[in-house]
């Protein structure tokens, strides 16, 4: 590990007590005394160990608790015989002690005795024979603290099984947040060692891909998995390869997979790349069949409709061909509901022609509000034709909220600059012109007064608002 590496683990050392024996220790190496350097680490580690395990006991742990009792009745002889004697049994089972309660894993564990190995040589020369003195490399020291940070020194205490709980009560809460990807990344893959985030991922990905049942902690099995779809989208932003390799592990599984199940899952992890990783030729066919099922009238299934939904991802259409011939064959209403599930940029085109389809008042007020939900994605030439087409059918035009969505839909289109400016001035003089009677509520007076306060409307010399009629 790079001396610059270390020296950022240094300052995530997380128990106060130690942040000054591992200061001293990385201040040793950078003066050459490899020896002391290794000592202090040592020390660092017995500390910290000691001081997460008396958290824990503070925290109600039982056998904590007789770990602290013991570690109390030491200290409590002092400097004495049997003081140093006791501390000294406690410190020769202090890595398996670390072991019993997850706060290393036997691999760390291994990594820490060799620690704990060089510093009995650097302080007790009498170790070698014929009076030759252990000269450890500086690499060594620097090695040897950069493993005891990495291992366990800027880990909390919660750790393995506790870590995996803490997580199943997370996702299982009713108050659970599908925006909260930086706090889920925060808690769960960068506070936790590798071991225990490969554990929550795999846990992840089985709920997600394989719709396990989560036992009486959540009432759902689809919902849950819908939780773990977002986990795993957080963790791929940190390591997709860790997520790619606990995603096809379920590969076999997930093929014997009912249809609905496998539907379900695509419109669930459609958009991610680690989910196509799983989909090969044999899945692709199968998908393509599951999703070109013949509809029956009226609504559509909801597990077609999942996997449909996914129409909107540029990959999954590239993967799935189907996807988008049974959207372009849907009726009006289903394209509309399907838009609702999942906006996309894929579907402004679609937008402006259900605008100017729209066949009836009620149906053009959830058409006005999908444009608004994608105005993001318009840009000058598609604002302007969407705006045409609202104006060109009547059942847009005076239906009872489109003068209020209009507006948004001017103040959430602000960032296209004059283009913007041109097209809403050209919607307001149709508008208008159809609705010439100046109390009209339907010469949309609140787009009005919003385009008048960024300045798009000439105003009249009595400070109203002139008309664009």
């Amino acid at each position: 590990m790079a001396v610059s590496d270390v020296e950022h683990l240094l300052t995530q050392v997380r128990t106060p007590d130690v942040r000054p024996l591992v200061g001293e220790a990385w201040i040793c190496y950078s003066a050459g005394a490899v020896r002391a350097s290794i000592a202090a680490t040592w020390s660092a580690v017995t500390t910290d160990i000691i001081g997460k395990l008396i958290e824990l006991a503070d925290g109600d742990d039982g056998k904590a608790k007789l770990f602290s009792a013991k570690v109390v009745a030491a200290q409590s002889k002092g400097i004495s015989t049997d003081g140093v004697k006791q501390m000294q049994q406690i410190e020769n089972e202090l890595l398996d002690t670390a072991v019993e309660f997850e706060l290393i894993d036997s691999v760390g564990k291994r990594e820490l005795e060799r620690i704990r190995e060089d510093r009995n040589l650097c302080v007790h020369p009498s170790l070698r024979p014929f009076g030759d003195v252990y000269e450890p490399r500086p690499e060594q020291a620097r090695a040897h603290l950069a493993i005891a940070l990495t291992t366990l020194l800027i880990h909390p205490p919660t750790q393995g099984r506790k870590a995996i709980d803490a997580y199943l009560d997370y996702t299982c809460d009713p108050m659970f947040a599908p925006e909260s990807v930086s706090h889920i990344q925060a808690v769960f893959f960068d506070r936790l060692r590798a071991a225990t985030r490969k554990g929550i991922a795999k846990l992840a990905a089985k709920h997600a891909l394989l719709e396990v049942d989560p036992g009486e902690r959540f009432p759902s099995t689809q919902k849950y998995a819908d939780r773990s779809a977002v986990v795993l989208s957080a963790f791929a932003q940190r390591d997709s390869t860790l997520v790619r390799t606990v995603v096809a592990e379920q590969r076999d599984k997930f093929d014997n997979l009912d249809g609905a199940a496998q539907l379900r899952a695509l419109g669930r992890l459609g958009a991610e790349d680690f989910f196509w990783d799983l989909v090969d030729g044999p899945l692709t066919d199968r998908l393509t069949n599951l999703l070109n099922v013949p509809t029956p009238p009226g609504p559509l299934d909801p597990d077609l409709t999942a996997g449909l939904a996914m129409v909107g991802n540029s990959q999954a259409r590239r993967r799935l061909p189907v996807l988008e011939r049974r959207f372009d064959e849907m009726n009006w209403y289903s394209k509309l509901y399907l838009i609702d599930l999942r906006p996309a940029e894929f579907y402004v085109p679609t937008l402006i022609e259900l605008l100017r389809e729209a066949p009836s008042f009620r149906d053009a007020e959830p058409i006005g509000q999908l444009v608004v939900a994608h105005a993001n994605w318009l840009r000058p030439d598609t604002l302007r034709q969407a705006l045409q087409a609202w104006a060109a059918n009547d059942q847009c035009l005076k239906a009872a909220q489109m003068p209020q969505i209009a507006t948004e839909l001017f103040e959430s289109t602000r960032h296209l600059g004059t283009d913007q400016q041109v097209a809403f001035l050209e919607f307001l003089a149709a508008a208008q012109q159809k609705a010439p009677d100046p109390e009209d509520y339907y010469r949309y007076p609140a787009l009005t007064v919003a385009m008048n306060a960024a300045g798009v409307l000439p105003t009249a010399a009595n400070g109203t608002a002139a008309s664009s009629g």
